[in-house]
């Protein structure tokens, strides 16, 4: 297996390498199967990397004292274009996704803060596709990821890190009519939240615990019409069980872990692990050390798969990396020093204050985590022992099975 790849790559992938300490025919047989199968990533993002006038455009904006929200803001969707515009932005964005060899990906283009956003969102996913479309194809089907395999594409399967239901709350069919509009544009996964709570249920981060609403009931009833996957990553405990009784379509974690490991509030308990494969649905495992637990590595990821694989079978894992490459931030810049709004740190709820382990390890930045290594973690899967079929529905087969249990069955089908 060929790969080109740069000196921050190279370095991770040798860190990789001295973490998993493969023999020379695991090694070989790895590289092989993840050439050979069908590879997806369950939730991730495409490359971050920086257009040769960031430092200058942060600094306008910075310097004209737009504030720390809307810097953060047009800092990210500045990097979300880069590559489409910038020729060597391209050539590391391109490299990085070669990289992976990935022949798709689940990427999350909204983060259901707002409607608008959102559409912002998917647009600048759309620009990428559209210029990159030797490489990229949007996806929404089983079939369609394997007509894009056919051509040597990736395709792209979009997600959305929370419901289109951000409204007055007083009309619920026009609430509700959104799902179906948001699956027209390419949704196929769908947060019924994300880590604080919602009109829809209690996310992860709140301590009541309180599950589904009246409301999320409803939510789950079109979604499984309209063909959107029930995703419950960021969701309490109680919402997650709630979300599993009341799917009538195989559901997902599409990036989580297991608390029987560590106990963060990210992760999922062995009951919540069975209401999702009891669904027929699927957990995918990510890559983020300080949700992994203390002195996290590409082993601490494993052993994550090794748990959930041992409660639910190998027919309901997978790998959401929720991660990217992420290129070197360029040099002449400043934040601001106390601002207002620093990164979501009530909402995202992954800062330090929320979690010791927080930063804390540079592994999913530029060790054996990092998303270019995903040769590795197939690499991994062959140490621990798996079998050629089990890496398969690991690699893609199950998520494949969940997409298409999903598809509605009005759609057409040529």
């Amino acid at each position: 297996m060929e790969r080109e790849t740069n000196d921050l790559m190279r370095t991770a992938w040798q860190r990789g390498l001295d973490v998993l300490k493969p023999s020379q025919t695991d090694l070989e047989h790895g590289l092989e199967l993840h050439s050979n199968l069908l590879g997806c990533d369950t939730f991730g993002f495409l490359p971050s990397v920086f257009p040769s006038d960031f430092a200058d455009r942060w600094n306008e904006w910075k310097d004209g004292h737009i504030g720390a929200r809307e810097l953060a803001w047009r800092a990210g969707m500045l990097r979300g274009v880069a590559a489409t515009y910038d020729e060597e932005a391209a050539r590391e964005y391109l490299l990085a996704i070669r990289a992976t060899g990935l022949n798709a990906t689940v990427l999350t283009v909204a983060e259901g803060k707002s409607r608008e956003q959102d559409i912002k969102r998917m647009a600048m996913s759309r620009q990428c596709i559209r210029v990159f479309r030797d490489l990229l194809v949007q996806a929404g089907s089983a079939d369609e990821i394997q007509e894009a395999r056919a051509q040597g594409k990736i395709a792209i399967v979009w997600s959305c890190n929370g419901p289109p239901i951000v409204g007055q709350l007083e009309d619920r069919r026009e609430e509700l009519s959104w799902v179906e509009t948001w699956y027209n544009l390419g949704i196929r996964l769908m947060h019924l939240t994300y880590n604080r709570r919602n009109a829809v249920g209690d996310g992860c981060a709140e301590l009541a615990n309180a599950g589904l609403s009246a409301l999320g009931h409803d939510l789950i009833a079109e979604m499984n019409r309209v063909g959107i996957i029930v995703d419950i990553p960021h969701s309490g405990i109680q919402t997650t069980l709630d979300a599993a009784a009341a799917s009538t379509k195989p559901m997902m974690a599409s990036h989580t872990a297991a608390r029987t490991l560590f106990d963060h509030m990210r992760c999922k308990t062995d009951q919540a692990l069975k209401a999702i494969a009891n669904t027929d649905g699927l957990i995918g495992v990510y890559v983020l050390p300080s949700m992994l637990g203390p002195e996290a590595n590409l082993n601490t990821m494993l052993d994550h798969i090794d748990h959930i694989a041992s409660v639910v079978g190998t027919d309901h894992v997978a790998i959401g990396t929720d991660t990217t490459y992420q290129a070197e931030w360029p040099s002449g810049i400043s934040g601001y020093t106390k601002p207002e709004f620093q990164g979501n740190r009530w909402w995202g709820n992954w800062r330090p204050e929320n979690h010791a382990l927080s930063g804390a390890s540079d592994e999913a930045a530029r060790g054996s985590l990092v998303w270019t290594n995903w040769p590795l973690y197939t690499v991994g899967l062959v140490t621990r022992g798996y079998s050629d079929d089990d890496i398969a529905s690991i690699l893609s087969g199950n998520f494949l099975r969940v997409l298409e249990a999903n598809r509605p069955e009005r759609e057409v089908r040529l």
